[in-house]
């Protein structure tokens, strides 16, 4: 599926950005951070109002051994609008490509 993706930096946070994120119709938010692939890491940069709000988040580990825009892509593909997703990038290269493929250029 081909989107046209759009992105606006909203807040920076610990290790990254928080993204509004428009492709189509969807509407998400992104969390982008350079950490470990860990799932614990998406509870501590999420409040507790939005697991409480009953929305979808997903997580995503995101590796430069693969492509990083596929990898972006397929998460979107599985997502409803207002779905939540955290992308755990495993170093600046993938964090910085994760940005692009989401509408940000730096």
């Amino acid at each position: 599926m081909d989107f046209l993706i759009q992105g606006r930096v909203t807040q920076t946070i610990e290790g990254g950005v928080i993204v509004e994120v428009t492709a189509d119709d969807l509407h998400v938010l992104a969390y982008v951070v350079i950490a470990a692939p860990d799932i614990s890491i998406a509870e501590k940069l999420i409040p507790v109002e939005v697991f409480e709000s009953g929305v979808q988040i997903h997580v995503a580990a995101v590796d430069q051994s693969a492509e990083v825009p596929e990898q972006v892509i397929e998460i979107l593909e599985n997502m409803q609008s207002d779905d939540v997703v955290v992308f755990l990038c495993d170093g600046a290269i993938s964090y910085g490509e994760t940005l692009a493929v989401l509408g940000i250029k730096h």
